[in-house]
């Protein structure tokens, strides 16, 4: 009799689809179709040292006249992640609230296994709710980041001599999401460029005589919900990483940085030991062209400030943020490279600006203004800054040179003789010219009275 009555009903469940296109009979707790995400006690953060998750409890729900008979089985697979630990009693049935009279052995699969696979052993009657109990825990440390882990359900038994799939199975039940532990959003300063109308020397009103300051970008950090509510993995954190595991790095050039200031920053390694720069201040590491330093707060915004000091000239360039998670042990997070990262501040020039490789005592530099914009309205005034360096590439110190501004379409002449003077050792010479196009021309006086010369205008670099 109960063979029959479960033959007529997977019979006429198959020739409702067929016809219909009818839903399936059986359903399960949270399906995978659900337009929502999985409820903060479903999550698991990426960064939490889960080697065991225990995962929501899984129901399937059967509808009127559906039951399981004895040998019929239930099968539980995991999309991903494999069962850590997982029993015959874990699966029990209930109807209308109340403990079920059906039983299940676990026969196959099990720990170590994607499936567990159940045998009845008592009928399950119908209507029933058979639910896997969160004691049934998972291994986590294989589970992909920002994936999601589901368990599918199917239901098997022997109709009319022939295996067969009952009551609409597999049903897939979406179980637990993992989900970053922090999302980073960098909003670049509004510096721009660095305009010949005033003399490259505006960042903003800027900090002392020599110093320029960008406008602050800013770094913000927003914490997962879970991360604070998280109940489905065992060892679980219990809150937000500390202050001192949110590692923000900045990569630029850091030659000319008299600072980089956050309110919000203690200074620190690269590997985010505290240094001992005051706090609001990251550690420039200018070898690496990299800063760093430890957010005081990881849930504030970060505004960045960059302090030039005034000196030396830049190519064309930019300053990126990168933000990552240390280890903390304590509040049970792993690493993570990269949370986040973006652009704090970024800068072009208008001006022009020259090099020249071979510069001695014997040698002229010729600068000459092509822009016939000069003065007036514009604010170019044709004012030339000069860096020196070495022939091992070092700076060198220049002390007491003056340059004569380039008259608008005229001509100034820098003698190599002065520049020697002014800058022992100088090799290579490199020059910002406050005017957008010039022609720079080098002539060497050779022993025999011969002259040789190279020119060009070269506008890839810009001075603060």
């Amino acid at each position: 009799m109960k063979l029959l009555q479960k033959t007529l009903v997977a019979a006429g469940v198959a020739t409702a689809v067929l016809a219909t296109g009818a839903a399936q009979a059986a359903t399960i707790s949270t399906p995978s179709t659900a337009t929502a995400p999985a409820p903060a006690a479903q999550t698991i953060i990426n960064e939490s040292t889960r080697t065991v998750i225990t995962p929501a409890a899984t129901t399937v729900f059967l509808g009127a006249g559906e039951g399981l008979s004895v040998d019929d089985s239930v099968t539980f697979t995991l999309n991903s992640g494999t069962w850590a630990a997982i029993a015959s009693g874990d699966l029990t049935d209930a109807v209308g609230g109340v403990a079920g009279t059906g039983t299940f052995a676990l026969v196959s699969g099990g720990a170590g296994s994607s499936t567990a696979v159940y045998r009845v052993t008592t009928a399950i009657p119908v209507a029933s709710n058979m639910t896997l109990a969160n004691t049934a825990t998972i291994t986590g440390t294989a589970i992909p980041a920002s994936t999601t882990v589901s368990v599918q359900a199917d239901m098997n038994g022997f109709v009319g001599g022939s295996a067969t799939a009952l009551f609409g199975t597999p049903l897939i039940s979406l179980n637990t999401a993992m989900a970053p532990l922090m999302t980073t959003a960098v909003t670049a300063n509004t510096a721009g460029i660095f305009s010949v109308a005033t003399g490259f020397t505006s960042l903003t009103a800027g900090t002392g005589a020599t110093a320029n300051t960008s406008n602050a970008g800013t770094i913000q950090n927003t914490i997962n919900a879970a991360a604070a509510a998280n109940t489905t993995t065992t060892g679980a954190p219990l809150g937000a990483p500390s202050n001192a595991s949110t590692l923000i790095t900045i990569a630029g050039p850091m030659a000319g940085l008299t600072a980089i200031s956050s309110p919000n920053i203690q200074g620190s390694s690269a590997a985010g030991v505290a240094t001992a720069n005051v706090t609001t201040t990251f550690t420039i590491d200018a070898a690496s062209n990299t800063a760093t330093g430890t957010t005081l707060n990881t849930a504030a915004a970060t505004a960045v400030s960059l302090i030039f000091d005034g000196t030396m000239g830049y190519d064309a360039s930019s300053y990126t943020a990168t933000v990552s998670t240390l280890t903390d042990v304590a509040g049970g997070y792993a690493a993570n490279p990269s949370v986040g990262s973006g652009t704090l501040l970024s800068f072009t020039r208008n001006g022009s600006s020259f090099t020249t490789n071979s510069f001695g005592s014997l040698n002229k530099l010729t600068v000459s203004d092509r822009s016939g914009g000069l003065g007036g309205a514009t604010g170019a005034d044709g004012a030339i800054s000069l860096s020196a360096f070495d022939a091992a590439g070092a700076a060198v110190t220049c002390t007491g040179l003056t340059i004569a501004n380039v008259p608008n379409n005229g001509t100034s002449t820098i003698q190599g003789a002065d520049v020697q003077a002014a800058c022992p050792g100088a090799k290579r010479i490199e020059g910002i010219v406050n005017s957008t196009t010039v022609l720079v021309t080098n002539t060497k006086v050779a022993a025999d009275g011969a002259t040789s010369q190279s020119g060009g205008n070269n506008s890839t670099s810009i001075i603060n």
